[in-house]
């Protein structure tokens, strides 16, 4: 932190000396921008909004995190989940987020169960 002389702190008015000297400690003791990183350049919505700035400081306020037993692992046993085809489908979320993707399936056009029946009786 710099130090600085005041008029207040003095009693009376700096001489040109103690202004240049409160100059030079301002200059040397600034954070240079270059040590702070990327942070530093980043665009202004990367920064936490106020809302966001007191929830961290709620969560700070609570204390030491790592002690809290919070879940760390866990294993399915819902046999609902454990039958379902995702469950036992490996790596088949990308055809999923995919298919998603591509919108409104019920407006693409796809045959219906009724064309489907009807050519399959027409190709026997």
């Amino acid at each position: 932190m710099a130090t600085l002389t005041t008029r207040s702190g003095k009693g009376s008015p700096l001489t040109h000396a103690e202004v240049d000297a409160n100059f030079n400690n301002l200059n040397n003791d600034k954070v240079e921008t270059s040590a702070l990183g990327t942070a530093a350049y980043t665009a202004s919505t990367a920064y936490a909004t106020a809302a966001q700035g007191t929830n961290a400081d709620t969560a700070y306020g609570w204390g030491d995190h790592s002690a809290a037993g919070y879940l760390t692992s866990y294993t399915e046993t819902d046999p609902i989940y454990t039958a379902s085809s995702w469950y036992t489908t490996t790596n088949n979320s990308s055809n999923w987020d995919a298919a998603y993707a591509w919108g409104d399936h019920a407006a693409a056009g796809y045959g219906t169960t009724d064309e489907a029946l009807a050519l399959a009786i027409a190709l026997g």
